[in-house]
């Protein structure tokens, strides 16, 4: 017999996984805005089917069905190769184990990364006995809005600077335009519609304090040193504090 806790924790290792390959050298950039996609959808699942169910024993094949999905998807993932084929299959897997946890019957495919950094600040109906599903956590909101994909592009695009002034700031402005275009898509509505541009501009935001503390547009008079202190204080602040605020306002 499977029990809620489990299922919960096999979720919780599928979610690992995949937070481990949006870092992995071996599928960036190629692959990063599929596992980065999976990783958000599956935690914002999982959160929405913990909510719905924890402590409730009435829904052990449900359970059963999510570790037996998760437990198939981490296996690939395991053997996972950088090559286009084998990314798919694992991302089947994946969106598989999603559709368990959202109580859907049907495998079939849902959007990988549209509608996975929308923010949803105020509770949600559940079409399960007409109960509403809790709002979405603080840390969720504050993972969608910190731009990750571009702090693990800037130590790259220091390396290919090599020091020039010109080039680190080409760079920069390059990531930043990725960010936009894909958070452009990632936070509309999974049926598409408008983008959340204030969410797009606090990302956005977001990595201009983080290059700016590691020196990416110059220093303050005190040099390197202060640059980093001052600016990451102020970077901190900010990523902690934004979330918050901008939940405030929306509910």
């Amino acid at each position: 017999m499977t029990t809620f806790t489990q299922a919960m924790a096999a979720a919780e290792a599928l979610i690992d996984q995949l937070q481990a390959f949006t870092v992995d050298m071996r599928f960036l950039p190629r692959s990063f805005d599929t596992f980065f996609g999976l990783r958000t959808a599956i935690g914002s699942a999982s959160e929405q089917f913990a909510a719905r169910h924890n402590g409730d024993d009435t829904d052990r094949p449900a359970f059963a069905t999510i570790l037996d999905r998760c437990e198939q998807a981490i296996a690939i993932g395991n053997a996972l190769t950088p090559n286009d084929a084998a990314v798919s299959r694992y991302a089947e897997a994946v969106q598989r184990a999603i559709s368990a946890m959202d109580g859907q019957g049907s495998t079939a495919a849902r959007p990988a990364f549209r509608g996975t950094l929308r923010l949803r600040s105020s509770p949600t109906p559940s079409v399960r006995e007409g109960r509403r599903s809790a709002p979405e956590p603080y840390y969720a909101s504050l993972v969608k809005l910190f731009p990750v994909e571009a702090v693990t592009l800037y130590p790259l695009a220091i390396g290919i600077a090599a020091g020039d002034a010109v080039v680190r700031l080409i760079l920069i402005a390059v990531i930043t335009l990725f960010i936009i275009v894909l958070r452009w898509f990632g936070t509309q509505e999974e049926s598409g519609g408008d983008a959340d541009v204030v969410a797009i501009a606090i990302s956005v935001t977001s990595f201009g304090l983080y290059a700016a503390s590691l020196g990416g547009f110059g220093y303050l008079p005190g040099g390197p040193e202060q640059t980093s202190q001052v600016l990451a204080f102020i970077t901190i602040m900010w990523v902690a504090l934004v979330p918050f605020v901008l939940r405030r306002a929306r509910n």
